[in-house]
């Protein structure tokens, strides 16, 4: 009689990986079913612990290109340096 509060999968996984599992199970002294069940819950919990934002500055390169004001011929011309003359 199958137990209410589990569920049973069927997956399907190449050879090689099967024979490592397989070997892992023997060492550890447990069954596929917990393999798999701490491997579940290890990738349900990667999943919804929050990263940390990765902040990569550009290259002079990139942001020249990233530039939005590039098409503004004074930019960084002498029409330009008489407003920098104003602050």
């Amino acid at each position: 009689m199958p137990n209410p509060h589990y569920q049973r999968f069927a997956i399907s996984i190449p050879a090689p990986m099967a024979t490592q599992i397989e070997e892992v199970c023997k060492v550890e002294g447990r069954n596929r079913s917990e393999f798999f069940r701490e491997a579940v819950r290890f990738y349900m919990n990667a999943g919804r612990t929050p990263q940390p934002p990765q902040f990569v500055m550009p290259s002079n390169e990139e942001e020249r290109k990233d530039n939005p004001f590039r098409l503004f011929a004074e930019w960084n011309s002498e029409a330009d340096a008489a407003y920098d003359s104003l602050r």
